[in-house]
């Protein structure tokens, strides 16, 4: 199998721009840890700059150059010929898969702790190159997130994820509905797919794949098996034992005594490799506090708040990224931690309370009720929905309850980009289930 090492990068200029790089950094003696202090720039996108698949931004490349002392004109050169090659890949790419290039950005923005785990997959990959991978834990403990930064580093995976934050149905695409779920990785599957068959031939198709040896050895990610609606729907599409070649990575949540897998058919022995995600160490804590930046920057020296941090949120993945945010914008201090509160549950009790006393709008009330209902809506469905909300004012609305909703830039044929093609939703399902409960809807 060929993975991204083996592969130039962007004609070759990334890889040349990398070396560059790094070897003015050798030339110049600096340590990592001083040339991130140099940028301002967190641990892991000064370490993926150097040496990681994807090409770093391009402000990333001007600070790197400016650290380095490095004329800058000859590496954003280097930087274009990489950027224009993956555009024209990005081009080439099955339009289903584009549906999920926000979603992937989102959950690898503020992500760390998982590389054991990712290393563990990768190996299994390289050894094996057939068989499943199941990973699993509880909602919140960071799947989506270590599946999206999986496929990030390997864009050559072939993947889907079954997320309900990103289900609209009539939207054009319920990345939660079966048939959608299916012409999706079929798409990719098979150069000779034909898009529209119906939801019969797509499961004849994909059983088809996935019980015949693949012309060239293939990785199939697919996040949330149980978010799939219904969630037996692949129960006989998947046989015991995969064909020499094909790896498919599944994850699901915990659910106690009974597993997801059960609703596919699949038992734990016939996974090759099982990985439950705990929660966060200290060290994981560390990286993300580098890697929120603002007044978050030097927290990550300071064992004691990174220690307090630690017991406040008992490692949990959810809780901690929000207390990263908190520290990023200056809201939690060295002063404060240690009244943060203990728990999960309290945290967002905390976040209520500060919701009612700034989302005292009308406006705000309606967007937040809406969503609690539908679960995701267009720009333009609020626009139609809440009385008072325009163009004028819907930044400024949106800006003061953002943290608790995430936004989904979708991109379609004949769709401009622009405040049409964006979509709303809560950031993640514990909180809208938190705010359901609150609002007494069953």
């Amino acid at each position: 199998m060929r993975f991204l090492e083996d592969i130039p990068h962007g004609d070759a200029a990334l890889a040349e721009l990398q070396k560059r790089l790094r070897d003015r950094r050798d030339e110049r003696g600096v340590k990592m840890i001083a040339l991130e202090r140099l940028t301002g720039l967190g641990h892991t996108t000064v370490s993926k700059a150097l040496n990681g698949p994807n090409l770093p931004t391009r402000a990333t490349v001007m600070g790197l150059a400016k650290a380095l002392r490095l004329d800058p004109g000859p590496l954003l050169d280097l930087w274009e010929q990489a950027a224009e090659a993956g555009r024209r890949k990005v081009q080439e790419e099955p339009a289903t898969r584009d549906f999920f290039r926000d979603l992937i950005e989102k959950h690898t923005q503020l992500f760390a702790g998982r590389q054991g785990e990712n290393v563990r997959i990768m190996e299994f990959i390289r050894a094996r190159a057939s068989g499943y991978v199941f990973v699993e834990a509880l909602s919140g403990y960071g799947k989506t997130s270590l599946l999206a930064d999986l496929v990030r580093q390997n864009p050559e995976f072939r993947y889907h994820f079954i997320s309900q934050a990103y289900r609209r149905r009539g939207g054009g695409f319920d990345p939660t509905s079966p048939e959608d779920v299916l012409e999706c990785l079929c798409e990719q599957l098979d150069p000779g797919h034909v898009r529209g068959a119906g939801l019969k031939s797509l499961e004849r198709q994909f059983r088809d794949l996935m019980t015949r040896p693949p012309r060239t050895p293939t990785v199939v990610v697919l996040d949330a098996v149980d978010e799939l609606d219904p969630p037996d729907q692949l129960r006989t599409l998947l046989p015991r034992r995969l064909p020499p070649g094909l790896v498919l990575v599944l994850s699901g949540r915990a659910q106690g005594d009974r597993s997801c897998l059960d609703d596919i058919a699949l038992s734990s022995a016939d996974v090759d490799l099982h990985l439950r995600l705990e929660g966060l160490d200290e060290a994981a804590l560390v990286e993300l506090l580098r890697m929120a930046g603002g007044a978050a920057t030097g927290l990550d020296e300071d064992a004691d708040f990174v220690a307090e941090m630690h017991r406040v949120t008992a490692g949990d993945p959810f809780y901690v990224r929000f207390l990263a945010e908190d520290a990023a914008a200056g809201v939690l201090t060295r002063d404060n931690v240690e009244h943060a509160p203990t728990g999960l549950e309290a945290y967002l009790d905390q976040q209520l309370e500060q919701l009612n006393r700034s989302a005292h709008r009308t406006e705000h009330v309606e967007i937040l009720g809406f969503l609690l209902e539908a679960g995701t809506l267009s720009a333009m469905d609020l626009y139609n929905l809440v009385e008072g909300l325009t163009w004028l004012n819907f930044d400024t609305i949106i800006r003061e309850i953002h943290r608790f909703l995430l936004v989904h830039r979708r991109t379609a044929p004949g769709l401009a980009p622009g405040r049409a093609a964006e979509e709303y939703s809560f950031c993640h399902d514990r909180f809208r289930q938190y705010f359901r409960s609150r609002a007494g809807i069953g």
